[in-house]
C-alpha cells in the first residue's frame, strides 16, 4: 500500500508543479553553462546566465547527485555540454561537472551538483525553493562561497555569504 501511495502523491506533486510553472527551465543549447552571482537582501547567490536561481541538495555528496527520476522533474539539474563558465565573482576554479545516472553532464560548484527549482522557471531571480524539505533532504540557494544561503534571522553560523531575516520564500 505504501509504494502505491507514494506514486500517487508523487504524481500529484509533479502535476501541481507543472501547472504552476508558467515557463520552462532553460536547457543546454549545446554551449557551456554560464553562471553569475546575483544579490538580494539575503546575500549573493548563484544563478544561470538568464538569472534563474541555482540550488544545492543536502542529500548529495561531493561530486554525486542523488536527485533522479521524480526528483529531477521537480528539481532539474543544471546541465552542460562543455566546461561551465563563470562571470561576475564566480570562482571559476570551483566549477566542474559530474556524470549523472541518466548519462547527462551536470554542473557542480565547490563539488555541489547544481539544480533549478521548477516553480521558479517563469521568474528569474525567484527562489521559492529555498529551505524546502523534499525528496529526503533540504534544498538551499547556493552562495558565492559554495555553501548554502539561509534566509532565517536566527542563523548565525554557516554561510558567510549573508543571512537576514525574512518571512516566506524569496522572490
Amino acid at each position: 500500500m505504501r509504494p502505491r501511495y507514494a506514486v500517487v502523491v508523487g504524481a500529484m506533486c509533479l502535476a501541481f508543479v507543472a501547472a504552476g510553472c508558467g515557463g520552462a527551465i532553460p536547457k543546454s543549447n549545446g554551449g557551456p553553462a554560464t553562471l553569475k552571482l546575483m544579490s538580494t537582501k539575503f546575500g549573493r547567490f548563484l544563478a544561470d546566465q538568464q538569472g534563474h536561481t541555482l540550488y544545492l541538495f543536502q542529500k548529495d555528496e561531493k561530486g554525486e547527485s542523488y536527485c533522479n527520476g521524480a526528483c529531477a522533474a521537480v528539481w532539474p539539474p543544471l546541465e552542460t555540454s562543455s566546461r561551465p563558465q563563470g562571470s561576475g565573482g564566480i570562482d571559476t576554479a570551483a566549477l566542474g561537472t559530474i556524470k549523472r545516472d541518466d548519462g547527462e553532464t551536470q554542473v557542480t560548484y565547490h563539488g555541489h551538483p547544481l539544480y533549478y527549482y521548477a516553480a521558479d522557471a517563469s521568474t528569474p531571480g525567484r527562489a521559492k525553493g529555498e529551505e524546502l524539505d523534499q525528496f529526503g533532504a533540504e534544498w538551499y540557494v547556493v552562495g558565492a562561497n559554495g555553501n548554502e544561503v539561509e534566509r532565517k534571522a536566527s542563523s548565525t553560523s554557516g554561510s558567510s555569504s549573508g543571512s537576514s531575516s525574512g518571512g516566506g520564500a524569496w522572490g
